[in-house]
């Protein structure tokens, strides 16, 4: 299943996907070069990217500070860019100025397992993230994987306890479009520009596309391994860990993310036998998720195009962080049915080779 459906909108090459922030002073202007050749497109677009995140590390607020370590973290390994305008310091800022802030410490967590293979996240952040987000099951599917490279059984089986407890699965996607969207907002963006990008979109499409590339491409969690891994099928079957998976499979299947949504339905299915009444109810759930997900894929050039289509989807989004919310709004205010019509089927998966 497609991670999101911006992603069906994938029709936009994205040139550039992230930005740097955070000069402690303002940047200044680089001084006139006699005769200097003109900037390539790609050229301006870098310098666009680096001037938003400039503008945005100018800025207390953790939003602006998060927004900008995600547009900054395409220049780790770039050695003309300060330390200070890459993504861990930018991190360290955002965390000092909201350290009750779990989305903060979520990004903290995406960073530190993006960097290591094994050991992640830091005992630290789990902690953090623990004592603020404990009825989330996402984050103690982090404790599940940590323990799990740890080779800590008893933890490992532990976390898959509380993730089963907790009250909600939240992975944040919904939150961090929302935020990455308005934080591209700092700095106006030329037709000149746009043109450059070669995106068949407008400027508010176009922001909301790279947020969305953003986050997918910077905020991937080892949680869904983690739960694979504990919820293989195994001989004998251990009947309090198939119950406990399927509690994480459920609130996955109710979570603001249309990913975690089919992901829990796919976890959910390996776990029950098949021609039961309950897996009957499964397949109706999958069959309407997939119709949401074609239905928004169908508005896909009108939400790239008209801004007024673009921003009511983004409000819809930034007021609860709810993509599959946000989807449906959508959906209901252009006279789309968020029920798949009678007999309308999902089409197959392409036959991998």
């Amino acid at each position: 299943m497609l991670r999101c459906i911006l992603l069906l909108i994938a029709l936009l090459p994205l040139p550039v996907c992230a930005q740097l922030a955070n000069p402690p002073e303002a940047p200044q202007a680089a001084p006139a070069v006699p005769n200097a050749p003109e900037m390539t497109r790609e050229q301006k677009l870098e310098q666009y990217r680096h001037d938003q995140i400039n503008l945005l590390a100018l800025r207390p607020d953790a939003e602006s500070l998060l927004g900008a370590a995600l547009l900054a973290d395409a220049d780790t390994d770039d050695k003309r860019r300060p330390a200070a305008l890459k993504a861990p310091a930018l991190l360290k800022r955002a965390q000092s100025n909201a350290p009750d802030a779990a989305l903060v410490w979520w990004v903290t967590a995406s960073s530190e397992c993006r960097a290591a293979a094994k050991s992640c996240p830091s005992s630290d952040v789990l902690q953090k993230l623990e004592s603020l987000d404990a009825e989330n099951a996402a984050v103690w599917l982090l404790s599940l994987w940590h323990a799990q490279q740890a080779g800590d059984a008893p933890a490992a089986r532990a976390a898959l306890t509380s993730a089963a407890q907790a009250k909600r699965y939240n992975d944040y996607f919904g939150a961090l479009v929302a935020a990455l969207y308005h934080a591209q907002e700092v700095l106006p963006m030329s037709n000149e520009l746009l043109n450059a990008t070669g995106a068949d979109a407008g400027v508010s499409g176009y922001r909301l596309l790279t947020a969305a590339s953003v986050t997918l491409a910077t905020v991937s969690l080892p949680g869904g391994r983690a739960l694979a891994q504990a919820c293989k099928p195994a001989e004998p079957a251990d009947a309090a860990v198939v119950t406990d998976c399927l509690a994480v499979a459920e609130k996955m299947e109710s979570s603001p993310s249309l990913f975690a949504r089919g992901a829990g339905m796919t976890l959910h299915e390996s776990l029950l036998a098949q021609g039961t009444p309950e897996m009957d109810a499964l397949h109706a759930q999958q069959r309407r998720l997939a119709w949401l997900m074609q239905s928004m894929s169908g508005l896909a050039a009108r939400l790239a195009n008209e801004e007024r289509l673009t921003r009511s989807y983004v409000e819809a989004l930034g007021g609860s962080g709810d993509e599959y919310a946000a989807v449906t709004e959508v959906l209901r205010s252009q006279g789309i049915s968020r029920e798949p019509p009678p007999g309308w089927q999902a089409p197959a998966a392409p036959v991998k080779p």
